[in-house]
């Protein structure tokens, strides 16, 4: 699962301990959504400019229902409050984009921090191949291919690979290969001499999502205080290499 971070508007991957907090938080906020238990008749105006009633929320501004019927008592109802209803949204709203920040903090407090030199995404990666989920994923993808290499098909299967890190720990089988040791390499060093993402850097995946100077994925590579940081510290333009 990924969310996106609302300041910057980039996908931010969770790690699935946290991709499941997060479901449950959002089950939790939109159980809080208004039921519309109050509600009043009001008179205004449509969008046309044309008069109406119809029933407001009296919690949360919005509008119910069909029009009703004018009546000669119509001009002693209470006008439609306009601005009651956008509040209330931008008031959720607000309170969401605090729920989305949390979450991006701790997980990217974890892609910065290290143990035994290896990043909080590497060993959590570690963890995820040894996962039943994962042995489930590989086999399905072995089954595909009838247990041949998917890039030459000539050798045996032996690793499948990554084709995109986008949907990590629930990837789409299309996003996985089953590839020979060869073609294995192969694809590696390919990866890392090609320009591929952060627009012309030569560390960058295939997808652009993947930094193999860092070992983490590219967002988590720039954010700041990151492994390369906002400034790109670690930035290699790819012309160099041809």
């Amino acid at each position: 699962m990924a969310i996106i971070d609302p300041d910057t508007n980039q996908r931010v991957p969770l790690d699935r301990d946290l991709a499941e907090r997060y479901a449950k938080e959002v089950n939790a906020f939109n159980a809080t959504e208004c039921q519309h238990e109050r509600s009043e008749l009001r008179r205004g105006f449509n969008k046309g400019g044309g008069p109406i009633v119809k029933k407001q929320c009296l919690d949360c501004g919005l509008l119910l229902g069909n029009p009703v019927k004018r009546t000669t008592e119509t001009e002693l109802l209470p006008e439609i409050d306009e601005a009651q209803n956008p509040a209330y949204e931008a008031k959720r709203k607000g309170e969401w984009d605090t729920v989305r920040r949390r979450y991006v903090a701790v997980q990217e407090s974890r892609w910065r921090g290290s143990v035994e030199g290896k990043s909080y995404f590497q060993r959590s990666h570690a963890d995820y191949l040894a996962s039943h989920e994962w042995a489930d994923r590989r086999s399905l993808v072995m089954d595909r291919t009838n247990g041949l290499c998917e890039g030459c098909r000539k050798a045996r299967a032996a690793e499948v690979h990554h084709l995109s890190y986008r949907n990590w720990g629930n990837e789409f089988l299309f996003e996985l290969v089953a590839l020979c040791g060869d073609c294995h390499d192969r694809i590696h060093r390919l990866n890392e001499d090609r320009e591929t993402g952060c627009t012309g850097c030569v560390h960058a995946g295939d997808d652009g999502e993947w930094c193999h100077q860092f070992g983490m994925p590219c967002g988590a590579a720039l954010i700041p205080g990151g492994a390369c940081g906002s400034n790109r510290q670690g930035f290699v333009d790819a012309e160099q290499y041809g």
